[in-house]
């Protein structure tokens, strides 16, 4: 009788436990990334980097080593995607619902990326959100990635929550090989995705004192 419930249980469990699994492919890999300097920005800059596989994105973010749970401040976010994704998404507060994301997906083979600002309040495609904007800072497409770097305001620090910045942070991924309806529209419509993950990780690695943050933000193209 034991067994049986024991073996009942596990079931259960193993029942429960399935979504989430499926919903996050394999384990990414954490590590600090720092760029070279340029000509307007000598000091370079680093990030915390995560890494997913080569059939998936790399992102990367960078925030003022001064910055405090709670409050607003500026974050960079660099997307690394292989070409034959059609769009990649970022999630500030480590989920789809109810916090600022960062969606990007290529404008065709031109060399740019557009930079969606979203928000969802459910399992639906996410409108458009005014609460965060971008600057791009870099974009660029070869035959095998293309690569978007901007710096976000208002994706520090949202109603109902922030990121952290003193211990472990939650940020949530996702991606999509379709490619979306108008790429040169930040309001187009897309598919959903085909992957998500999870990112709980300490930002102490994309911490940069204030000016080289500052210099790197205003760095010239």
């Amino acid at each position: 009788m034991l067994s049986l419930l024991s073996d009942s249980l596990s079931i259960i469990i193993l029942l429960l436990l399935a979504p989430l699994t499926s919903a996050q492919p394999g384990y990414g890999q954490v590590s600090k990334y720092c760029a070279p300097g340029t000509a307007s920005a000598p000091k370079g800059i680093c990030y915390l980097q995560y890494y997913i596989s080569a059939t998936a994105p790399t992102f990367r973010i960078a925030i003022p080593s001064d910055a405090s749970t709670n409050t607003a401040f500026d974050t960079i976010l660099q997307i690394v995607s292989p070409a034959s994704l059609g769009w990649v998404g970022f999630a500030w507060g480590g989920g789809m619902t109810l916090n600022p994301l960062t969606v990007a997906w290529p404008n065709g083979n031109t060399g740019q990326v557009t930079v969606s600002s979203r928000w969802s309040t459910g399992r639906t495609l996410p409108t458009t959100y005014s609460g965060a904007t971008y600057k791009t800072l870099s974009q660029s497409r070869n035959s095998t990635h293309w690569t978007v770097e901007v710096v976000c305001t208002g994706c520090s620090k949202w109603n109902g929550g922030s990121v952290n910045t003193q211990g472990y942070g939650q940020f949530a991924w996702a991606l999509s090989r379709t490619a979306v309806p108008q790429p040169g529209s930040a309001g187009s419509s897309f598919s959903i995705h085909n992957n998500v993950g999870m990112i709980s990780e300490s930002l102490d690695s994309g911490k940069n004192a204030r000016d080289v943050f500052t210099g790197w933000v205003n760095k010239k193209p």
